[in-house]
């Protein structure tokens, strides 16, 4: 059993908890708890113990005899399902296993694995990640003849993925408008899901879309899935897109029995389709709901609170709440002025070392920004301090499309009942066994109930198979044969050279990369998959095999992922979108100005300053007790000085909250005019031309 549904010996001898103790809630805690009937909205503000009302909810529910497998819970990270699942099975022993409590797309991968095959996929399919999804995307392009290096693959991908979600096939946009990107997608589209389905694979879109079209043409499936699930949560429902909205609403058709947990003030990923108005609409979405508002906070000071609630009461289209707290005491709000972006990092820097030698827990602080390409001064200062931290976010080694694709001849040549790995290398490098090939294959092989491998090995008498494929995939599979041969006689690493140099893997790699650099990086990568194996036939000796080794290795990988969880005494360096649930006592909250934040946008990017606004709330309500916010007067953009704007979220915060430091003022005597007249210069500042332009919330996944 996984660490972290491990539960107390009594829970494992049989002994039956008493019913979930709700006199601890609070009254709107506990409404929301003890209604069971009907759609039901809960507003749950930063901090206001959304997870005790869910996990409480699901015990009530198991308490009044709801079989547990009539349960389902979803919600957004593996992190977070794992986490509720603990704390229900804590709760209610047991009882609790039968509960399906995961993520939208693990349970679209339940329903996948079930009636994928009604949409005419193999029963095993793979699940293609971003990486797979831009290769795919460039070939599609390059098959369109369409310039890669003048059209961004990831930006065209980005259009296919919101397309996806919404329901419609990427549309070009009327003449003279738009970039001509959604004119790309639309010619890409077709042929990016060929190649999905000629791989027997889906994206991570796939795992919501097609639950809501199996659900849409099969009802009985529908109908099945409602008998089960006669009571549906989700967390954080303002995250949800068109797609996955759809899965509930057909979900809840029949009982109504719908409780959507979230908060339109923390709606800040519209970049990957999250919908604010799923939640701003609710009602109509699902008839007669009712809604709770949890507005107390149990995280935040007050002063922290009323400087953020000030921050968000300026958006228009909100549901209206003001989170409050029962803490009242805390130390002011820091705002911030350094001179340049250098003075600013070493300003905190030097404020981190301050607190952790007065000790302050280094993992208890916090760095925060709007952008990736904000961190690199923070990391020199703290360097410069001898402060650890750690930067969160950025490809893990074995998430390269590179090492994933020699890991798949690995587990073929292992196994040749992988039918996913078989899939993903079948044409890598290309041999000439191309998407209608494999589409036709595979259609075959589920129509007759033949393993893809054994498939492969009849192609000759598959119609339509084009001419001369046949022997391209006898080729295949006597390389895939001669070499599993190799791999029982030991010798692992040199084999695996030999393989590698045979279809010219590292060349076909460096010829398909976007410049030199990235050539030499997956060239690196492939070296560092043979040192890997090396290494392993030095440790186990005669034991060694292809098939231990994968096994060792998602062990090893499971246990860097448990070290990394486990790593304390770092600081936090983080974007803010990547900070959304999380919590510190101390955050420092950096590059409070305009075009920063909120943010100028992206070329192709819409503007949605609303976004922007919600995106620093949700950065302020991350402090528990400490929040210091900070901006450059002067940033060098190409080589030059820029003046820089406050922004404008600093003029809607109380002056008595804030405790103002301008580091370029004169260290002694008397208040200068500049920090008596902060605000007033501040408003005056906001009145200018740099305000004017609409801000946009760019993708954090490009660095930009």
């Amino acid at each position: 059993m996984p660490a972290c549904l491990r539960f107390p010996p009594p829970f494992a001898l049989g002994y039956k908890p008493p019913p979930v103790d709700l006199s601890h809630l609070n009254p709107p805690q506990r409404e929301a708890v003890l209604t069971t009937e009907g759609p039901l909205l809960v507003l749950a503000g930063a901090g206001s113990g959304k997870t005790r009302v869910i996990t409480h909810r699901i015990c009530h529910l198991l308490d009044n005899k709801v079989p547990a497998r009539s349960i389902l819970a979803v919600t957004f990270t593996n992190k977070a399902a794992a986490e509720m699942k603990e704390r229900v099975v804590h709760m209610a022993g047991q009882r609790a296993l039968g509960v399906t409590l995961s993520t939208f797309h693990a349970f679209g991968a339940e329903v996948l694995k079930l009636h994928l095959p009604k949409m005419g996929w193999p029963k095993k399919f793979a699940i293609v990640d971003t990486g797979d999804q831009i290769a795919l995307v460039r070939r599609a392009m390059r098959d369109r003849n369409v310039d890669d290096k003048a059209f961004d693959p990831r930006k065209v991908l980005t259009l296919i993925s919101r397309a996806k979600n919404s329901g419609v096939e990427p549309q070009p946009k009327p003449e003279g408008q738009g970039d001509d990107l959604d004119l790309v997608a639309h010619l890409v589209f077709p042929l990016y899901q060929l190649a999905l389905k000629a791989q027997g694979a889906v994206d991570f879109d796939d795992l919501i879309v097609f639950p809501s079209r199996i659900f849409e043409k099969f009802p009985e499936v529908k109908a099945e899935y409602q008998k089960r699930y006669r009571y549906v949560m989700v967390d954080e429902f303002q995250d949800t897109n068109s797609a996955q909205l759809d899965v509930l609403r057909h979900l809840g058709e029949g009982h109504g029995n719908v409780c959507a947990v979230g908060d339109d003030d923390q709606c800040i990923y519209s970049w990957r389709g999250a919908e604010v108005r799923n939640i701003l609409e609710f009602e109509r979405f699902f008839a007669g709901g009712k809604e709770v508002r949890l507005e107390q906070n149990y995280r935040s000071t007050g002063v922290i609170l009323d400087g953020a609630n000030a921050v968000i009461e300026q958006n228009p289209l909100r549901r209206a709440k003001r989170m409050w707290t029962e803490v009242k005491a805390g130390p002011k709000l820091k705002l911030v002025s350094a001179p340049s972006e250098e003075e600013e990092a070493r300003y905190v820097a030097r404020e981190i070392k301050d607190a952790i030698l007065n000790g302050f827990p280094a993992d208890e602080i916090a760095v925060l920004y709007r952008t990736n390409g904000q961190a690199r001064p923070v990391e020199e200062a703290l360097r410069e301090k001898d402060v650890r931290y750690e930067v969160i976010g950025g490809t893990e080694f074995f998430d390269r499309r590179e090492v994933r694709d020699v890991i798949a001849y690995f587990k073929l040549i292992a196994n040749p009942k992988d039918e996913a790995s078989l899939l993903r290398i079948v044409n890598v490098p290309a041999r000439g066994i191309g998407d209608v090939t494999m589409e036709r294959i595979t259609s075959w092989a589920v129509a007759n109930e033949v393993p893809l491998w054994k498939a492969l090995d009849r192609a000759g008498e598959i119609a339509d198979v084009p001419q001369g494929a046949p022997e391209k995939v006898r080729d295949f599979m006597e390389l895939v044969e001669r070499y599993r041969r190799a791999f029982t006689k030991g010798n692992l690493a040199q084999v695996t050279r030999e393989l590698l140099a045979e279809i010219d893997f590292v060349g076909s790699a460096r010829l398909n990369a976007p410049s030199a650099a990235s050539a030499d990086r997956k060239a690196k990568a492939v070296a560092q998959v043979i040192d890997s194996l090396e290494a392993y036939e030095k440790r186990e000796g005669r034991k060694a095999s292809l098939l231990t080794y994968l096994n060792r290795l998602a062990l090893d990988t499971k246990d860097e992922e448990d070290e990394a969880q486990r790593a304390q005494g770092r600081v936090t360096l983080m974007t803010l979108h990547g900070a959304k649930g999380l919590e510190w006592r101390m955050v420092f909250l950096m590059g409070l100005e305009e075009e920063l934040l909120p943010h100028s946008g992206m070329q192709g990017e819409l503007p949605n300053p609303e976004e922007e606004r919600r995106l620093c709330y949700v950065g302020m309500t991350r402090a528990r007790e400490r929040l210091v916010m900070t901006r450059a007067t002067t940033r060098v953009k190409r080589g030059r000085e820029v003046p820089r704007t406050p922004s404008r979220f600093l003029q809607d915060i109380p002056e008595d909250l804030c405790e103002i430091i301008d580091l370029e003022a004169v260290p002694e005597g008397p208040p200068t005019e500049k920090e008596v007249n902060f605000f007033a210069s501040l408003r005056e500042r906001l009145k200018g031309p740099a305000t004017s332009a609409p801000a946009a919330t760019p993708d954090p996944r490009n660095g930009s």
